[in-house]
């Protein structure tokens, strides 16, 4: 992705905000995201391609019963990394390898019959012998246990401990039995007695008996334990043999399943992919849902057209705010652009804006506006400004020319590039001299240049192409009938964002006294202003 824009860019045009509201399900799924790469100029038909996947599961009824599929996935790949190694895996671990093979199975049958089956990379395959190995008896529980049949010899042990066991059980019933009868005692399920030391002619009785045993002692009461018998003993030996032998022969089974694991290890890691990808392409399509989001015409010329384009984090920002987000109609045809208007007229979101549905439509994105039709892009870079670099200790014209030096590196490729007021930080005529001359510069690039900008005539030049904000919407007269602002959200219900195409204007629009005079500021100011205008 940093090939593609840094950091910066991309904490600038806010499309970190947009990639935390892709939101996969499964661990494949965010490992899918966190590794996606952009579409560049050159990309346009596997983009589309991309978009045909999206609208395809936009489309499908199944959508919900996928995602509840997706919701009992867990991560195997360290598990099947295990058996590549030829260690065998343990019973919680196999439990999770038949738990996957049942929801991949479940997915196949989900998707069958769907478009999403016409991609190779988003096929799931099926592996019956492995679910039969993991699931003998066909049961389809979501437990997993060593069964007899996996081995005629366990089958036999577990036979002998049982036999054994169900031996003891009927020896030590016998004997307690025997001194229910002598004694008038009943051992509880832990084959113990309390007896009270007042009883003390049989506590001597239980003393003397070689089935008991004095276990625990006192003040009042002594405990007597069964105590095993020279057969028990030996029963109890046999069973200690037995379970030795079925931890061995359940490890050999263990073993072989394992390597059979290992054997389609491709098949499960393509699974995996596969399921990583369907997942990732679902989080798509819910966010263009939720964002009411369209997908893009895209075309290979330099050309980039949004009508009702939204900056998706600004306009959620706003709804918070019980706030209506204007959406802004963008229609570039040549390599550079000036937006002019005055402050608090909406550029640096319109600008972002653009930086945002780009960004998100090289990702493979639907885009929030009415309709777009959107070239790729190599590289793309935004300067609005740069406080880690002020930070560093740089101005802030310091750090933007610093910056800038990345875009016009950049600017031999296909780029984008947004520019917030640039040279606004030093002397105006400076500021002019190096914004016309690296406007000049990049109208000769094979790239876009959106650049916002005070200065007058810069845009005065056939091959720029000039955007201007429509501005306040109300003259003297009705500002002051609507009475003076008190704060600066007020002033967006008098501003209309709209960019709007002029040509040849020489000067860029003067707002600033205008909201001045909003704010209520002293009339002496304002008219001392407008004579130095």
């Amino acid at each position: 992705m940093k090939n593609f824009m840094s950091d910066n860019t991309k904490r600038n045009i806010n499309f970190d905000f947009i990639l935390n509201e892709i939101k996969p399900i499964t661990e494949y799924g965010i490992k899918t995201k966190k590794e996606a790469q952009p579409f560049v100029k050159g990309q346009e038909e596997e983009l589309l391609i991309e978009f045909n996947k999206i609208r395809a599961f936009t489309d499908t009824k199944k959508r919900r019963e996928i995602i509840d599929i997706l919701k009992h996935i867990k991560n195997i790949q360290e598990i099947i990394i295990r058996a590549k190694n030829d260690q065998a895996l343990d019973i919680v671990e196999l439990f999770e390898v038949k738990n996957f093979l049942i929801q991949s199975e479940k997915l196949v049958k989900s998707l069958r019959g769907t478009l999403i089956t016409i991609y190779d990379d988003l096929k799931i395959t099926s592996l019956p012998h492995l679910n039969e190995i993991l699931d003998p008896n066909d049961e389809k529980l979501y437990t997993f246990y060593i069964y007899d049949d996996y081995s005629k010899k366990l089958r036999n042990i577990r036979l002998e401990k049982r036999e054994s066991d169900i031996a003891i059980r009927q020896f030590k019933k016998e004997i307690k039995d025997n001194l229910k009868i002598k004694y008038g005692i009943k051992l509880n399920l832990r084959d113990e007695i309390t007896i009270n030391k007042a009883e003390k002619e049989k506590i001597e009785n239980l003393l003397k008996d070689e089935n008991l045993r004095v276990s625990g002692e006192n003040y009042l009461n002594i405990i007597f334990t069964l105590k095993n018998n020279q057969k028990i003993d030996n029963l109890e030996k046999t069973i200690e043999i037995l379970t030795l032998n079925e931890e061995k022969e359940e490890f050999k089974i263990r073993k072989n399943i394992s390597t059979e694991i290992k054997n389609n290890y491709d098949e499960i890691v393509e699974n995996i992919n596969a399921i990583g990808r369907i997942d990732f392409l679902i989080a798509k399509a819910n966010h263009a849902q939720k964002t009411n989001s369209v997908e893009p015409e895209i075309t290979k010329n330099l050309e980039l057209i949004i009508k009702g384009g939204r900056n998706l984090k600004l306009a959620e920002t706003l709804k918070e705010k019980h706030k209506e987000y204007v959406p802004v109609d963008v229609s570039i045809n040549k390599n550079v652009v000036c937006i002019t208007g005055a402050n608090m007229g909406g550029k640096t979101v319109s600008l972002r804006m653009i930086g945002q549905i780009i960004s998100s439509v090289s990702f493979g994105l639907f885009v929030p506006c009415d309709y777009a039709k959107l070239c790729l892009f190599e590289h793309l870079y935004i300067s609005v400004g740069d406080d880690q670099s002020i930070e560093k200790g740089l101005s802030t014209f310091g750090a933007e020319i610093v910056n800038l030096k990345e875009a016009l590196e950049n600017s031999n490729k296909r780029s984008l590039i947004l520019i917030d007021e640039l040279a606004g930080g030093t002397n105006p005529k400076e500021g002019y001299a190096i914004t016309k001359a690296v406007v000049n510069y990049l109208k000769k690039r094979d790239c876009i240049t959106v650049i916002t900008t005070h200065y007058d005539n810069v845009a005065n030049d056939e091959e720029v192409q000039n955007l201007q904000v429509a501005g306040l919407k109300y003259d003297d007269e009705n500002i002051k009938g609507e009475g003076f602002i008190k704060n600066i959200d007020q002033i967006s219900k008098f501003m209309d964002y709209r960019l709007i195409e002029v040509k040849y204007q020489s000067f860029t629009p003067k707002d600033a006294l205008n909201i001045a005079k909003l704010a209520g500021i002293d009339e002496e100011i304002i008219i001392d202003a407008e004579r130095y205008l």
